[in-house]
Order: structure tokens, then sequence, then C-alpha cells
């Protein structure tokens, strides 16, 4: 119950459609494994008939992955599902290191047929930057992708009023995964999956044993995560999360999203960001930025 409580806090707080699925995970590389098993699952046996939970990965029709400026979690998802990552195909970025919708549009149109992945970055851990979703998730969805969102360290700016117009349309994607340990000062073994169709979630990891009792109205974890046995992850987001808004939330979601906004925009030399070289280093803007900031304890 306080990991379903704490779930729709984090939907509510991070713009995530209400309707989505959640799963609490060890951290953002098993979001990605999570949400990326419910891509395959879709992908293949929804669009294509083939049953990759029964049949495997043998024969099955290949999936391709279009992404760039990627954290290296996105690779080792990939190779973890067996989608393998020279399928992973980079596109062409603007000037401030954003997927562009020509680039797109162009790797759409070249395989048409192809089973495809879109993922798409809310501020990357490099550049900071937030690719345009309103342009990028219709066009994949015009297309037959599933859209992925890595929202690692950036998914939290959409706790700020002042700089969530930055991930407008990010809610039509169909995943999103993010750390809890960066910004809600919870423990690593943190991480958050969320999927637009429950459905499709539950299909690609829900499993069921004679010796295990389930209660039909009830929650259970073993639907939603790869893991079959963890710790209770949501007590420590549930505490937090209660802590945090009472106290501290306008001026620290204010604060994380100015830190990441300027991390994207500011030059690599800039004093306020306390680092130096490109790309430029998040850890090292936040730490600058906050490092008076009188938290809670």
């Amino acid at each position: 119950m306080v990991e379903e409580v704490a779930g729709n806090w984090l939907k509510d707080l991070l713009g995530i459609p209400p309707t989505a699925s959640f799963a609490f995970v060890s951290g953002c590389q098993m979001a990605h494994v999570t949400c990326l098993a419910a891509a395959r699952h879709s992908l293949l046996l929804e669009d294509r008939g083939w049953d990759v939970e029964r049949q495997g990965l043998s024969g099955a029709p290949p999936i391709r992955v279009l992404a760039s400026n990627r954290h290296g979690s996105i690779d080792r998802a990939v190779r973890l599902l067996g989608i393998g990552d020279g399928n992973i195909v980079s596109l062409a970025l603007d000037d401030q290191s954003r997927v562009t919708p020509t680039a797109l549009e162009a790797a759409l149109t070249a395989s048409p047929a192809a089973a495809t992945i879109v993922v798409l970055q809310a501020g990357d851990l490099n550049s900071g930057t937030f690719d345009d979703y309103q342009a990028l998730i219709p066009l994949a969805k015009q297309h037959g992708a599933w859209v992925h969102l890595d929202g690692a360290f950036g998914l939290w700016v959409r706790a700020s009023a002042a700089h969530r117009h930055l991930l407008d349309g990010m809610e039509h994607a169909d995943s999103w995964a993010t750390d809890g340990y960066k910004w809600l000062n919870v423990p690593y073994d943190s991480g958050y999956a969320f999927v637009a169709k429950p459905a499709v979630h539950a299909a690609a990891l829900s499993y069921r044993a004679s010796y295990l009792s389930h209660e039909l109205d009830a929650r259970d974890q073993i639907d939603w995560n790869p893991e079959w046995s963890r710790r209770a992850r949501g007590f420590a987001t549930y505490a937090s999360s209660a802590n945090w808004a009472a106290q501290v939330s306008p001026r620290w979601w204010t604060i994380v999203a100015g830190t990441l906004v300027h991390s994207s925009t500011a030059s690599p030399n800039s004093p306020a960001l306390n680092c130096s070289g490109n790309p430029r280093s998040i850890k090292a803007s936040f730490a600058s930025s906050t490092h008076n900031l009188a938290l809670p304890k």
C-alpha cells in the first residue's frame, strides 16, 4: 500500500499519466530494462504476432533502437534484453545536442516496417538538454514506434512551475525511466519505471507459480518488476516525498530545474557551473548551486 501511494505521488509530481503503471526498481538501469521489455513485448506480439516471452528472440523480427546523446545504461539495457547494441542507430543532433525531427523522420522512413524504439532524453547527463517532445513523439507514433524517455536527471524538472514547459509533450511517450537518489535524497537502489500501457507492462514481466499466493484485488510487485525478491523500496520514497513536499518542495524543485537548465545553456567555462571542459557535469553544477541550501534532516 505504501508503494502504491508513493507511485501515485511520483506520477503526479512528474506529470506521468495517472493511468500508467509503475515499478520500483534498483536504478535507472533496470528502469530502462523494465520499460524496454514492455516495448519489446508490444512491438513483437501486439504489432507482429511474435510472443517473445514464449518463443524467445531466435527467429523474431529484429528491433532497432533510435537513440542519440544517450547514457550507457541504455546500451546495457538493450544488451540485457537480447536486442543487441549493434541495433542502436544514432541520430543527428542540433547545436544544442537535441535530436532533430528531420533526422528522426529520415530514420523512420528508411525502414518503415521495422520494429522501432525511439529513446529521447530529458536533462541528458552530459549536456543537460531536453528533446523537442511535441515534435518528435507524434512523429514517432505516426510510424508505429515505441517512445521511451530517459529522464534519469531531467524528468524532475516537471516539479518546477517555472521550468516544466521544457517537458511539454513528454506525457505522450510510451514509457519513462528515472532515478530517485539523485534528487529525492533517497538511497541507491531507488529507480522508477513507468509504462503507459499497464497490460503490456504486466504481460512482459508477470509470473505465477503454484507455491505463491496472489490476491486478485491487490497489487503484487512481481507483476511489474524484473526482480523476484527485493527490499521494500517504496518506504524510502514515501518518507522522502512526504517530508520534502511539506517543507522545501517549491524552493527545492526551482533549484533543481534551474541547475539542469543552466547546465544545458551556459558556456563550459561558466563560473556558475564550477566545472571546466566539455561535456559539462550536471553533478558539479548541482553541487555548486546547492551547497549552501539548508535541507531538512
